[in-house]
């Protein structure tokens, strides 16, 4: 998982364009591995390195940063694709009724997903085997995996450097977290466009058609669950409101929770996010320029997902308002459960109020931002937002 030196340029001064093959070559080098499977992924990674070079303006740690969260897709791919000759049998694997977490950024999504991932009949998608997939092992055996105790030293180096950032976002080696991982594996992700000012790539990615990468999406939850089959898919992603049709043709009997919450809040909450991941890796940048883009961007998917929503069972769905989250958490999964008719065991209970006790909200500090330094402001984020609070009365 380890990539380029930030303090070098991990291109050579060459053109992003003209490393294709050679971030190819580097990940092969990290793995031992040479099948990337079907060649399907190369048009959305070439519109990619493109959009890097004619539109992000990188520094050299930004640089190094691109140059790695490719190369680690790419690694990500050759792990993914041995995994399935290893262990063919785990695609033949039915997943059943699976949860999904959806909604906006920002809404509570993530402190709602590691509450139902107390339920030990519940597997997540921990973040260490989002970048090194392979069938999940014992969790004793968690902090002896190389990969595991790489991540873990990484993200415990940068929360060192920026003490700040566990106060805006929770990040755990072994902790279940976000899909778009998944999804850069196939270059179709949101990751690219929210870590760098890439247009080109976005105007692409809005064409795109997911239902191939929700398909691999799927066959890699398969491989990462092949050791407890009968647990329920606990899965979170705000970048599941662009492709709901592809994720419901993926899993027909998906059970979707979508969290709201103001737009007004959220959108100048995610552009602070991504600030935070993007300090350094920037020449100089746009925080005006930013706001104007996720305004955008977030505005999008919010209405793919309402067009989705029209034309589907309304049974598969559950709305969850950020503010109920925010006062009972543990309320907000049982009304999930009975919602769905899933069974919340006394010991299912027990784990979540461990975990609400151990983690009290605001523990790491509290995040502070403004609509203005984004260039933003309460009433344009809401009427651009107009049709979604329609749908949504009272956010």
């Amino acid at each position: 998982m380890s990539g380029a030196d930030p303090t070098t340029d991990p291109t050579r001064g060459r053109r992003f364009a003209a490393c294709e093959e050679a971030l190819h070559e580097a990940a092969c080098v990290a793995t031992g591995l040479s099948d990337f499977g079907g060649a399907e992924y190369r048009e959305g990674l070439r519109v990619l390195l493109r959009s890097w070079d004619a539109e992000a303006d990188l520094s050299l740690v930004g640089r190094a940063a691109s140059w790695d969260l490719a190369r680690n897709a790419l690694v990500a791919r050759l792990r993914s694709e041995e995994g399935w000759k290893r262990h063919p049998e785990c695609l033949r694997t039915p997943i059943r009724r699976p949860l999904f977490v959806v909604g906006l950024p920002r809404t509570g999504s993530t402190a709602l997903q590691r509450l139902l991932a107390c339920d030990p009949g519940v597997q997540g998608l921990e973040l260490w085997l989002t970048v090194a997939p392979g069938p999940r092992p014992p969790r004793a055996e968690w902090p002896r995996d190389p990969d595991y105790a790489e991540l873990d030293a990484a993200l415990r180096a940068q929360f060192a450097t920026q003490p700040g950032l566990r106060a805006i976002h929770e990040l755990d080696a072994g902790a279940p977290d976000e899909c778009w991982r998944l999804h850069n594996q196939s270059f179709a992700s949101t990751s690219f466009e929210c870590l760098a000012r890439v247009p080109g790539y976005s105007r692409w990615w809005a064409g795109f058609d997911m239902h191939a990468a929700y398909r691999r999406h799927r066959d890699q939850l398969r491989l990462l669950g092949a050791n407890e089959p009968e647990k329920r898919w606990l899965c979170k992603d705000a970048s599941h409101l662009f492709a709901l049709d592809a994720l419901l043709a993926a899993y027909p009997d998906a059970c979707i929770v979508q969290t709201h919450r103001d737009p007004a809040r959220v959108i100048p909450s995610v552009c602070s996010l991504n600030r935070a991941f993007r300090v350094g890796t920037d020449r100089a940048f746009d925080a005006r320029g930013h706001g104007a883009d996720q305004l955008e961007f977030w505005a999008r998917g919010t209405l793919r997902a309402l067009a989705v929503r029209r034309a589907s069972d309304p049974r598969q769905f559950f709305d969850l308002d950020f503010r109920e989250i925010d006062a009972d958490l543990l309320g907000a999964v049982q009304r999930i459960y009975a919602h769905f008719g899933f069974e919340l065991t006394p010991r299912a209970v027990r784990a979540m109020r461990r975990h609400c006790e151990a983690n009290p909200r605001g523990r790491h500090g509290a995040h502070a931002y403004s609509a203005e330094e984004f260039g933003l402001e309460p009433g344009r984020i809401r009427e651009r937002f107009a049709a979604y609070l329609e749908a949504f009365p009272g956010l």
